[in-house]
């Protein structure tokens, strides 16, 4: 029995909410949870509901970060059901940066999926996590359609798992399924990927364009 999974990357957040050139601490970790959506993003999320594929949709999951669980709302309300909770579908906990450059710490991560900070996690941790979290999904949710919000880094680990890696010129991850990249390095927020299953096998990914 076939299960269709739209993995969702949150809506666009506010300017002050942007967190990728800045160095953090723990306070700032706990401010990054806490990012919220802007106006425009409101927008984009409830918009992003209101399409053809996330209609009928049977459960959807986030996790705990705030501007998650404000993408996830429009989905939720839309198809009448609630939220559920996963904070293994979290963003990759960055740990302490004191000291080091945001765009660095990047670069070293993309570079080794074990690298990580006293605190933080690596690519490799997040991603197995996060493919435990699909797995419970998918054993629960056998033969229905969900949606699962998360976010950038968490989505690329989740996705490397059944995709073709590569790195750009900027050396940003690229994935492909099937010879067609479906994640090219430049993320949108929001962004939508339909992912189907036959039990835990994945039968085929696409990239869904919110701008046709």
């Amino acid at each position: 029995m076939e299960t269709v999974v739209y993995l969702i990357r949150h809506s666009e957040i506010t300017p002050k909410s942007n967190i990728k050139n800045i160095s953090m601490n723990d306070d700032k970790q706990i401010a990054n949870e806490k990012a919220f959506l802007s106006v425009s993003g409101e927008k984009k999320a409830e918009a992003m509901s209101k399409i053809d594929e996330l209609q009928n949709i049977d459960a959807v999951y986030s996790s705990n970060y705030e501007r998650a669980l404000q993408t996830a709302k429009y989905i939720a309300q839309e198809n009448n059901t609630i939220i559920n909770i996963d904070d293994r579908l979290n963003e990759r906990k960055l740990g302490d940066m004191a000291g080091i450059d945001g765009n660095e710490f990047h670069r070293m991560q993309v570079k080794d999926f074990d690298y990580k900070l006293p605190g933080g996690e690596s690519l490799n941790e997040t991603k197995k996590r996060i493919i435990e979290s699909m797995k419970n999904i998918l054993m629960f949710e056998t033969g229905n359609r969900v949606a699962v919000v998360s976010h950038c880094t968490a989505l690329t680990c989740l996705l490397s798992a059944w995709c073709e890696a590569g790195r750009n010129y900027d050396g940003e991850i690229i994935l492909s399924y099937d010879d067609e990249t479906i994640v090219d390095g430049h993320w949108s927020a929001p962004a939508v990927f339909k992912v189907t299953f036959d039990g835990m096998n994945v039968l085929d990914i696409k990239y869904i364009n919110l701008n046709e």
